[in-house]
């Protein structure tokens, strides 16, 4: 998905610096726009999430490093095209701009609208008619748009965590928002209890984008992930989350 921030790691300087991979290094791009469970940022590297818990074992597969470098929406078509990076993750194919090499789908989620708990229930999309809706900036939801037109009033936020804090704080009454994120929301932060899943309008299973400029081969990427389905790893990793 797109992907925005002022945050740079030190790492990323040297990338945007014109620096490449090194050798036995798998670099993974990390949208700042993304929320737990899918990536969590501490000081502004990852430090957790689906995100790093899949690349560091699919790394660890092509007896490879992981790197993860933060990138703002500009910089992932660039690079991710260009072989800068090598992968992203929990993407779908008409979320980002290119052409690229796809896993299989790997990760359920579903897009829906969450509510407030004081507000009515939705009972389509078109419901949602000049009503204010919180938003990720630059996000584009297409079924959505398609549906409301002008009549889709975005508010924006920097990632859908920002999101559920504005309905929670009364700024709107209703968010668009993955239920993965809803749902660790209610795991882990008692007053998104305010918050209800109210719509869900597309359900998925989300893939990583493989650069075809990257130096790892396609082929062994592909194998590993084969792997990974087979043994059960990403089913444990996502357990994590729930």
């Amino acid at each position: 998905m797109p992907c925005r921030s002022p945050h740079l790691t030190l790492a990323l300087w040297a990338l945007s610096a014109g620096a490449l991979a090194g050798p036995g290094e798998l670099v993974m791009l990390a949208p700042v726009d993304q929320s737990m469970p899918i990536v969590r940022f501490q000081n502004g590297t990852v430090a957790g999430g689906v995100v790093k818990d899949f690349g560091d074992l699919l790394a660890q597969r092509l007896g490879r490093r992981a790197v993860y470098l933060n990138a703002d929406s500009p910089e992932v078509t660039p690079w991710l095209s260009n072989g800068r990076a090598d992968a992203m993750c929990h993407v779908l194919p008409f979320w980002i701009d290119g052409e690229y090499n796809w896993s299989p789908p790997l990760f359920p989620d579903a897009e829906m609208v969450a509510a407030r708990t004081d507000m009515p229930h939705l009972r389509s999309l078109k419901d949602l008619r000049d009503k204010q809706v919180g938003t990720v900036v630059n996000y584009k939801y297409h079924r959505v748009e398609q549906v409301l037109g002008k009549r889709f009033k975005r508010v924006d936020a920097a990632n859908m965590e920002a999101n559920i804090q504005q309905m929670i704080a009364g700024k709107v009454p209703y968010t668009m928002v993955s239920e993965a994120t809803l749902n660790y929301q209610h795991r882990v932060n008692p007053a998104s209890r305010a918050v209800r899943a109210d719509l869900v309008f597309s359900a998925y299973k989300a893939q990583c984008a493989f650069s075809q400029k990257s130096k790892i081969p396609f082929d062994e990427v592909s194998r590993a992930i084969d792997t990974l389905l087979k043994d059960g790893s990403i089913d444990q990793i996502l357990a994590r989350y729930r």
